[in-house]
């Protein structure tokens, strides 16, 4: 049985106006002046970090995405409603890890689930569909747990969502990784952001995003802005995590449409 590594790096989390979404930090983000609701399928916005340089070289990763940095901790961007990871789906996002442990036997035992659940042939919708009601206890006590505790206590917030559903996608057959980010959510009257994880899955050719933490969303537009995907899954992934928190979004402002 592995030792449960704590990450205090996002302890707080906050609900983002979704039924019981598990999240992070919520983030401060202002529409621009001239601007109302809706938004289009693109946006532009700037935003404000730390480590501004090195978010715009993860950020050149994505499809949809444009950047111009404007200040040392300033990006400049325009942001697609549909984003896309622009790299290889390499043999190892399909292979089991300290934290996505697809061998271990509460995660084959959450897998055989699926398969009993699901009707075949299954979609990729179903994947998101399952983690999203197995975890019946959402919860913002949790750092950061790997698949195997998530698939036993069925229990976290977005980090545990996203950790399960890439352990589902590759014991399915499927290359996934766990991106940490930002979303802005629009809903009729107002706009938020916050902190979020979620899943990009190697699907049909092409990375699609998977996010069974956000499915009762259904009234929302969601825009994804990912900073990085967890890279070290192996013993020391507290250090990538720590990296990818200090220079995550500090505040996003001037929000309008890229038209």
């Amino acid at each position: 049985m592995k030792t449960l590594i704590a990450i205090s790096i996002v302890l707080y989390s906050a609900l983002a106006g979704a039924n019981s979404v598990p999240s992070m930090a919520v983030l401060p983000v202002t529409l621009a002046t001239e601007q109302t609701l809706p938004l289009d399928d693109a946006i532009q916005l700037t935003l404000l970090s730390n480590g501004a340089d090195e978010l715009a070289q993860n950020l050149a990763k994505w499809a949809g995405i444009e950047i111009l940095q404007i200040a040392d901790n300033q990006l400049k961007m325009t942001l697609s409603e549909q984003v896309s990871y622009k790299g290889n789906a390499d043999i190892s996002l399909l292979k089991d890890s300290f934290v996505i442990d697809i061998n271990e036997p509460s995660t084959k035992q959450f897998v055989a689930g699926f398969m009993q659940w699901v009707s075949q042939p299954w979609q990729l919708t179903n994947i998101a569909g399952y983690v999203s009601q197995y975890i019946d206890k959402p919860s913002y006590i949790h750092g950061f747990n790997f698949a195997s505790v998530v698939a036993t206590e069925k229990s976290g917030d977005c980090t545990e969502y996203a950790t399960l559903t890439t352990a589902l996608a590759r014991s399915l057959g499927l290359p996934a990784r766990l991106v940490i980010g930002a979303v802005i959510m629009e809903e009729t009257t107002d706009v938020s952001a916050f902190g979020h994880a979620w899943t990009e899955v190697f699907f049909n050719g092409e990375w699609q995003i998977i996010d069974a933490a956000m499915t009762d969303a259904t009234s929302a537009r969601l825009f994804y802005l990912p900073v990085s995907a967890l890279r070290n899954e192996g013993p020391g992934f507290g250090m990538g995590l720590m990296n990818i928190v200090s220079i995550m979004p500090e505040k996003i402002i001037d929000v309008k449409n890229a038209g």
